[in-house]
């Protein structure tokens, strides 16, 4: 049919072509080659697009074909987004996130037919991916990364910006660290929303909703975002989660886990980490994945809460590392006054028995005159002493002791008479 437009070109068209540097000759890809390594040229492939790495004069650069015929309103998204982000650079001071890009009109001819392209800035570094596949285990680092994730999050909240598929390959990690955002197609801007985007992000990181009905605002990353800080930390102290759960085409979550929340083995295996900030975003990410998307928690809630003397888990949650009670302090009770000791009782020594005079029986003789009327009386007394009682023991039995000597005495009288 006459004036028809032709077949759009298949990817195998778009490899030839870019190998040939069928490129206008003006403008930004006027002495631009394709990279190669190794004999192959520098490529990677997407669900939407395939895109190439060239040199150019003024360095490198990325062009981005398309797979299908692009609606006029992509036209229209990437030449207003060219213009916000200058305004949004400038007021940033040069800290604009996502790569710098340009729509094309004429980018490729294949067929004696121009064909429409972005070219783009090429972001060099590691994709997400990678950089997370090379540092699992590294606490540090990565808990690193997860703050200056947080930070491209908050970047992008003031400016009132959505990037719209926030996924494994669409985040780069810079030399140094910073983090960079590319593969604008969804971006939404209050200047873009009369503009949908036809694409809604990678299954494995949206909110199931989002893939059903093309929802997009300006909270349209909270759910990706929220994955991909999970999945940051829980490779920070486990590293066997990316050996147990990444499939090449996700960090750690898969759309399945979405529709299963807690129903799935990577659920436990989290639910059961060592990190308490781990089983907390786990947390959140279940019960965002169980509500509807516009309950999804902003992206403050990604922040660590402040730490407490005492932090308890989530609602519903059970800590597999006990966390030690705070201890506590023993009840305030009144001190009585001192009682004062009973005054000590002087032990008074014992009194010493008054001594018995026992007369000594008289000899023989003396009996003899004692018997005479008259006679004189000389009988010498004789004293025995009772030997002292021991200090603090009670004394001797005075009364028997005394009964005893008058026996003998009784005794002795006796003996005298009768002799």
């Amino acid at each position: 049919m006459t004036g028809s437009p032709p077949p759009w070109p298949d990817v195998a068209a778009f490899d030839t072509a870019v190998q040939r540097a069928a490129f206008p000759r003006h403008g930004r890809l006027a002495d631009a080659v394709v990279e190669r390594r190794g004999g192959l040229m520098r490529r990677m492939e997407g669900a939407n697009a395939v895109a190439y790495v060239l040199r150019a004069s003024d360095g490198a650069l990325v062009l981005r074909c398309f797979k299908e015929r692009p609606t006029p309103a992509l036209r229209l998204r990437y030449e207003a987004l060219e213009k916000w982000a200058a305004r949004a650079d400038a007021d940033a001071e040069g800290s604009w996130v996502p790569a710098d890009a340009e729509w094309v009109e004429e980018a490729v001819r294949i067929d004696d037919h121009w064909w429409p392209a972005v070219v783009m800035e090429h972001v060099a570094g590691d994709s997400l991916r990678a950089h997370l596949e090379a540092r699992a285990g590294r606490r540090e680092e990565l808990t690193l990364l997860a703050d200056r994730w947080r930070g491209v999050l908050a970047w992008l909240d003031g400016l009132g910006m959505a990037h719209g598929d926030l996924q494994h390959d669409n985040v780069r990690i810079e030399e140094g660290g910073r983090i960079r955002l590319i593969d604008l197609d969804a971006v939404w801007t209050s200047e873009l929303s009369a503009e949908a985007p036809r694409e809604y992000g990678h299954p494995h990181f949206q909110h199931p909703e989002r893939l059903r009905d093309g929802h997009g605002d300006r909270t349209a990353d909270r759910f990706s975002a929220l994955v991909i800080q999970a999945s940051i930390l829980a490779l920070a102290v486990d590293p066997g989660l990316w050996d147990d759960f990444h499939n090449e085409d996700n960090l750690l979550f898969t759309a399945e886990d979405f529709a299963l929340p807690m129903a799935t083995p990577l659920w436990f295996r989290l639910a059961a980490s060592r990190s308490v900030e781990v089983r907390r975003l786990t947390a959140l990410l279940d019960g965002a994945c169980r509500g509807p998307l516009s309950e999804v928690p902003p992206f403050r809630e990604l922040d660590p809460p402040e730490p407490t003397a005492a932090s308890a888990p989530p609602a519903g949650w059970t800590l597999t590392t006990p966390v030690p009670a705070p201890p506590i302090a023993p009840p305030l009770v009144p001190v009585p006054p001192a009682v004062p000791a009973p005054p000590t009782i002087p032990v008074v020594p014992s009194v010493p028995p008054v001594p018995t005079v026992v007369p000594e029986a008289p000899p023989p003789e003396a009996a003899d005159r004692a018997a005479a009327p008259g006679a004189e009386d000389r009988t010498i007394p004789f004293t025995r002493p009772v030997p002292e009682a021991r200090r603090g023991t009670p004394p001797a039995r005075p009364v028997l002791i005394g009964a005893g000597l008058a026996l003998l005495m009784l005794l002795a009288v006796l003996i005298g008479v009768v002799r």
